[in-house]
Order: C-alpha cells, then sequence, then structure tokens
C-alpha cells in the first residue's frame, strides 16, 4: 500500500496536471478566441467592400435609370396633360374664349384685331363678343375651317398671338427641358 506521503505527492502531481490542464484549456479557448475574431473580422470586411460595391453600382443604376427615364416620363406626362386639357376644353369651350381673351390683353390695342376661328366657335364667339370687347373694342371674327378647334389665332396690324393649346404645351415641356 502506498504511504501516506506518496499518497500527497500523487494528488499534488493529480492537482498540477489538473492545473496545466486547466491553464492550457484557457490558453487553446482563449488562442483560438483570438483565431476566431480575427478570422472573422477578415470576413466581415470583405463583406463590407462587397456591401459598398453593391451599393456604388445601385445608386449608379438608378442615377443611370432615372436618366434613361426622365425623357419618357415628360414625354408621357405631356401626351396625358394633352389629351386632358383637349378634353377639357371640348367640354368647356368657353376655356377657348378665356384664353383669347388673355392673348387680347397681351396685344399692344391698336386698330383692328382679327381672331381666326373654326366655324364650329362661330356661335360661342358671338355670344362672349361683349366680353371680348371690353378688352378691346374693335374685333373682328374670321372663320376658317383650317383653323383648329383648339388653336384659334389672335392677330393685330403687327402681331400674333398663338392659343393653340399642342403649341403652348409644347412650349412649357421645352422650356421645362431646358431647365433640367
Amino acid at each position: 500500500m502506498p504511504s501516506l506521503e506518496e499518497e500527497k505527492d500523487h494528488k499534488s502531481l493529480l492537482h498540477k496536471a489538473e492545473e496545466i490542464q486547466r491553464l492550457a484549456y484557457e490558453e487553446g479557448f482563449s488562442s483560438g478566441e483570438k483565431a476566431g475574431f480575427s478570422h472573422g473580422e477578415e470576413k466581415a470586411l470583405i463583406l463590407l467592400e462587397r456591401l459598398e460595391g453593391l451599393i456604388q453600382e445601385l445608386t449608379a443604376f438608378m442615377d443611370n435609370s432615372v436618366q434613361k427615364l426622365t425623357p419618357q416620363v415628360v414625354e408621357l406626362a405631356s401626351a396625358i396633360a394633352k389629351k386632358i386639357i383637349i378634353e377639357e376644353v371640348s367640354v368647356k369651350p368657353d376655356l377657348i374664349v378665356k384664353m383669347v381673351k388673355e392673348a387680347l390683353k397681351r396685344l399692344q390695342r391698336m386698330g383692328t384685331i382679327t381672331i381666326k376661328i373654326n366655324p364650329s366657335l362661330y356661335e360661342l364667339f358671338r355670344e362672349k363678343k361683349p366680353d371680348l370687347l371690353e378688352v378691346h373694342p374693335d374685333i373682328v371674327f374670321d372663320v376658317n375651317s383650317q383653323v383648329p378647334v383648339t388653336a384659334p389665332l389672335v392677330i393685330s396690324d403687327i402681331e400674333e398671338v398663338v392659343t393653340d393649346i399642342d403649341s403652348l404645351l409644347s412650349n412649357i415641356i421645352e422650356e421645362m427641358k431646358r431647365q433640367r
């Protein structure tokens, strides 16, 4: 049977071995943890670089798409606006008279002013002539089937005002394009 002294030495050795094993485990765990963090950090940096590249590509794609689509959107919006305005004018022909009245206000009020209108508008303009005479006392109607319904012409001796809805909208759209 082992002696008490031997048993103490054996327990001491076991305790030292356990301590060495524990220290080795902690050191291995710490070393593995550091290596894992370092590896994870490298992976995270690679992923961040990829993500940054994707964001830049997406931003460039969006900018490019907006630049490519803007003219198409403007064309679509102008076509819709024209359709709506033409429909509104056909439902409310008094709007054409208002446009002509505004055109009269822009002209120099000297001499006779001729308003070229489509035959379908003659009755309306004849009824509204007193309102137009408030702006200028010498107005003559020139009924002409060549004049579009939505485009009466207001003509003085020295100038002409276009009231053509298509032309006015086209001018507005061109001005918007220039400002962009």
